[in-house]
């Protein structure tokens, strides 16, 4: 048996579930690191602030039903060190496996907890373009586009009518020249590297065009 299905393993079999069943189990979650998670339970029988949450990234041959959390802040934290109530969010600054468990006491005897095995991966990169200046008819200009994680890049930029990608930027920003006869819009609709492909779409710029005046025969005035 693998380190991964013993883990499964022996969570499905600690104490009891939060709501909603009678055995507790693991529910897998995938996350990346630098991007807050939140985590939220439904509650019955329970106040808010009887609803307490641990994470831990060191958890071979420990009965985590009584051993407190111990991941520390530089792995893994609530944001806002608020680790109570129903729901709350977590960041991760390195990836890897951690199990994340919630606790709710009331009334009665027995603690109800529910275990979260969450995979921390590298953050997908993410594309910003900067707020471009205002140019007049057939003047050119740049959209800067600024890039998070690691080089090199592709891009897919969206213009509202054309898709054009962008393949191997090493250097960040990456500038883009560009000169539109009207005013137009830009998205980058999607940003690769070695960690993935993020098809979340970027900010939404628009590059205002002014026309030129037009040219007119100038007249002697005559009162």
């Amino acid at each position: 048996m693998n380190w991964y299905k013993h883990i499964v393993i022996s969570l499905t079999v600690a104490i009891a579930l939060l709501v909603g069943a009678s055995m507790a189990s693991a529910q897998n979650i995938t996350a990346y690191t630098g991007q807050p998670f939140t985590f939220t339970v439904d509650v019955q029988f329970a106040q808010e602030d009887n609803i307490t949450w641990e994470i831990y990234d060191n958890f071979m041959g420990i009965n985590m039903a009584v051993v407190p959390g111990n991941c520390p802040v530089t792995s893994g934290e609530f944001v806002g060190g608020d680790n109570t109530g129903s729901s709350v969010d977590i960041i991760w600054y390195i990836p890897g496996t951690y199990i994340v468990k919630v606790r709710a006491v009331n009334d009665c005897p027995t603690d109800n907890m529910k275990f979260y095995l969450v995979e921390v991966l590298q953050s997908l990169p993410v594309a910003t373009i900067d707020e471009p200046e205002v140019i007049c008819e057939g003047d050119a200009t740049s959209l800067v586009i600024n890039l998070t994680g690691d080089a090199p890049w592709s891009l897919v930029l969206f213009d509202g009518a054309n898709y054009v990608t962008y393949d191997n930027i090493l250097v960040q920003p990456f500038i883009i020249p560009v000169s539109p006869t009207s005013t137009t819009t830009y998205t980058v609709t999607e940003v690769t590297n070695i960690d993935g492909t993020n098809t979340v779409p970027s900010n939404s710029v628009t590059l205002i065009v002014n026309p030129r005046p037009l040219n007119s025969p100038i007249y002697q005035y005559v009162p």
